[in-house]
């Protein structure tokens, strides 16, 4: 209908197929940041899926991008996923055939599939835990952040870690910090509740909400939940056990935290949702735990809060020092319980001023994104992703991760409208397993250029590496014979000979019609190798 506006779409990536609470608020709040308007999301995450939570915006595969419809916007983020070390992750095991290419889908990945569509880029306030390791990485990085829109990290520690100082990087807090605004307070009560009714307890009139991770325990777990006990008895308020973080053992160290607790306790550790954990810290006298995102949560209701975490996990400060809420980080439960008397006040006027700005610098990045849904792509980063796209799809013998990475997140799924490229894309797929798949994507680059001797090669390879050797051999005669003038179809021929143990028919092969090729002297000695013993 005329004079509606034209739906728009976002492509959000980020660890979405894992049980951990902070990094499955993130769809919830790009979906608000881009408005009411006609907006459509997806998330991409490197397994795909949804853990078994309710509220969690489902994700796809990050390999079935290329199936998709093409977005508008590529979102990188929230979350600590810029870096393309490997993962300890369970979840995430098998995920690629390269353990350092998981988080770097997300990312990297992102920027390439962004760059292959044409979509604007923006990366929306994601964390660098520890400096960008890898020359591949590294070179990557550069590439992938000239083709950005829009550049923004939630701590001046990310923008030191990832090491790109020619790149324009502003910071933006954790959106995540805005999550009052897509919940308000009183619409995540009900939820808050059925946690107590479904042990059959009755609400009480004050609870703590209290996470605990095994990182920071100090190795006595009896002592950690011994502090809880006091801070409780202290508020007199009822410790509520909440299993943050599934994906890290959260819940079974709630259940074996539960022996050491010696005042009425309620343990949550298999939420029933993402509400449900949100409303039990929004409607909480306060919030003592080790989950960055259970702190972020209190503070954007307003509630007090304290971290327990080692100063050099440097997202802790990264949220706090401009806020000017250091203290709310202690190193122990120790600790924590000698500050909590202070900490766990009422918030002073002061830091709600200061977490109003921020809300309201996350709020001026979110039009930025809300603009670049259906601004023009600027002239620079049409031409970054140009130059990156033209970098990873190409043969790279420097850098034979970036064409790996390129087929393992499933951009040579993309089918160009040139020939050429898309035997460039097909070649670096044949560096992987010679499957049905592969075949399936090199016949329709046949259908669509029947004529182009490239991937007609292409389609001989498959044969030979799939086991079909005498297909193979019967398509490359075919080939050579089509293409009298061009001596590829030959060499590949005399090399398929001489590998199954045919040494006299590649010979001969060779001399009617290689010997006077016009080849190079270094590929002339590779093919008569095949049958001559190399000079000691």
């Amino acid at each position: 209908m005329s004079g509606q506006p034209a739906t728009r779409s976002a492509a959000l990536f980020g660890t979405f197929d894992v049980g951990n609470y902070g990094d499955l608020l993130f769809p919830h709040i790009a979906a608000h940041m881009l408005g009411d308007g006609p907006v459509t999301l997806r998330c991409y995450s490197p397994r795909g899926g949804a853990p078994a939570w309710a509220d969690c915006w489902p994700a796809r595969p990050i390999a079935a991008f290329s199936g998709d419809p093409a977005p508008d916007l590529c979102l990188i983020g929230g979350g600590n996923i810029i870096h393309a070390s490997p993962t300890p992750l369970p979840d995430y095991a098998g995920a690629f055939r390269r353990s350092d290419f998981t988080y770097a889908s997300l990312w990297l990945g992102a920027s390439i599939l962004a760059a292959t569509t044409g979509a604007r880029l923006a990366w929306n306030a994601p964390g660098v835990p520890f400096p960008v390791e890898g020359a591949w990485a590294r070179d990557l990085r550069d590439l992938a952040l000239a083709g950005a829109d829009h550049v923004t990290l939630r701590d001046r520690a990310s923008r030191v870690f990832l090491g790109a100082p020619g790149t324009p990087t502003e910071i933006v807090p954790d959106t995540a910090l805005t999550i009052s605004e897509v919940w308000p307070a009183a619409t995540l009560r009900p939820a808050a509740q059925a946690a107590f009714d479904a042990q059959g307890v009755a609400v009480p009139e004050r609870w703590i909400a209290v996470h605990l991770n095994d990182r920071y325990i100090g190795g006595d777990l009896g002592a950690a939940c011994a502090a809880i006990n006091r801070i409780a008895t202290t508020l007199r308020a009822v410790p509520v056990l909440l299993a943050i973080g599934p994906c890290h053992g959260d819940d079974a160290l709630a259940r074996e935290a539960m022996a050491f607790m010696n005042v009425p306790t309620l343990i949550v550790d298999q939420p029933q949702g993402l509400r449900q954990i949100a409303g039990l810290i929004a409607h909480a006298e306060a919030y003592v735990g080790s989950s960055l995102h259970g702190l972020i949560t209190a503070l954007s209701y307003g509630r007090p809060g304290i971290a327990v975490a080692r100063t050099r996990m440097v997202k802790f400060l990264g949220l706090l020092e401009p806020l000017d809420e250091a203290a709310r980080l202690q190193e122990s439960w120790a600790d924590a319980e000698a500050a909590a008397e202070t900490l766990l006040q009422v918030l002073p006027p002061a830091t709600r001023t200061r977490l109003q700005t921020a809300k309201a610098r996350i709020e001026a990045h979110a039009a930025v994104l809300r603009g670049l849904l259906a601004a023009a792509p600027s002239a620079g980063a049409v031409a970054g992703r140009a130059r990156l796209l033209q970098a990873v799809s190409a043969e790279r013998p420097s850098h034979a991760e970036w064409g790996l990475l390129f087929d393992a997140i499933g951009a040579a799924g993309f089918a160009p409208d040139d020939a050429d490229k898309q035997a460039n894309a097909l070649a670096i797929a044949m560096r992987g397993p010679a499957d049905e798949a592969l075949r399936d994507r090199i016949a329709k680059a046949r259908a669509d250029w029947p004529n182009h001797l490239r991937l007609a090669l292409l389609e001989a390879e498959w044969l030979e590496r799939s086991g079909r050797s005498e297909q193979a051999q019967l398509r490359l005669t075919a080939l050579q014979e089509q293409h009298p003038d061009n001596p590829w179809p030959a060499v590949r021929l005399v090399r398929l000979l001489a590998g199954s143990d045919q040494v006299e028919a590649a010979r001969s092969l060779y001399d009617l019609r290689l010997r006077d090729a016009a080849l190079t002297p270094s590929q002339h000695r590779e093919l008569t190798r095949l049958w001559r013993p190399t000079p000691p």
